[in-house]
């Protein structure tokens, strides 16, 4: 995630951005109609990128797409309270063993021959002399696998959508692409793809007259700050040369702090 390797992966990223285009373009022509830019580029850059940044093998890539496919559905089945269809259950726990078997796999054979990707990293950090144990391996597969997608997916797609309702503002990026760096970040404040976050108040405290007692629960949500008119005057309005649009927190601030936020940015960039 250093600066340096970022910029070498931009290079890779800018040939996908290219032939994802091509094949849009393509697929319209042939149509003749208009073409789902989610199925089609949102969501196919970040699994690319993640691959690109894991070190996964091209062959085993449909793999990391057909698990990421159960993994979101179940996600969204068990958010909206719908009922599970058996059949589907039963392919999820089976793509899951294969996820984390692959995981284990993968992690094992870095260990023994690593390479210059993030799972040799991962396979080969150390913590107090000692190497992560299994079931911190499997967590950390199962973090990077979630963490670096749907979230850049949505923030792609989100960014679109943004230019539509603000035409004036995609004509400024047209007539000026030296505006894009900051556009990116206006976006992201805008389209806040991290919804919330919970955390445990280790302390009595007040925040604007509201009393937060130690212990209670909390919920952060990262669209109400990134809109705060406070901070960022008419906030829900796009501004692609807003001055303080760095200063949005959808990438979390502080000792965790999202790790691949340059990744993030050098995409939708």
């Amino acid at each position: 995630f250093t600066p340096a390797y970022v910029a070498n992966l931009k290079a890779r990223v800018d040939e996908k951005v290219g032939t994802l285009l091509d094949t849009m373009e393509a697929r319209a022509r042939d149509s003749g109609g208009p073409v789902d830019m989610v199925e089609l580029f949102s969501a196919e850059l970040p699994l690319f990128t993640l691959c690109e940044i894991l070190g996964v093998a091209e062959s085993d890539r449909p793999k990391l797409i057909e698990w990421m496919h159960y993994l979101e559905r179940a996600s969204d089945t068990m958010r909206k309270g719908e009922e599970i269809d058996p059949a589907f259950f039963g392919a999820f726990v089976q793509n899951v063993l294969e996820m984390f078997d692959f995981g284990k796999h993968v992690l094992q054979a870095r260990r023994r021959d690593p390479k210059e990707d993030l799972l040799s990293a991962i396979a080969n950090a150390e913590i107090d002399g000692s190497k992560l144990s299994d079931e911190m391996l499997d967590g950390s597969w199962l973090l990077i696998v979630f963490a670096g997608n749907d979230t850049t997916r949505n923030s792609l797609s989100g960014t679109m959508k943004l230019l539509t309702e603000f035409p004036e503002q995609k004509q400024m990026l047209l007539k000026d692409t030296s505006l894009i760096s900051n556009m990116t970040h206006e976006a992201i404040r805008m389209v806040s793809p991290v919804i919330y976050m919970r955390r445990t108040a280790t302390e009595d405290a007040e925040i604007r007259g509201q009393k937060i007692a130690e212990g209670e629960k909390v919920v952060m949500y990262y669209g109400a700050a990134n809109r705060d008119p406070d901070v960022f005057p008419h906030p829900d309005r796009m501004d692609v040369t807003r001055v303080n649009a760095k200063d949005h927190i959808a990438f979390g601030m502080g000792p965790h702090v999202c790790l691949g936020q340059r990744v993030a940015n050098m995409q939708l960039e």
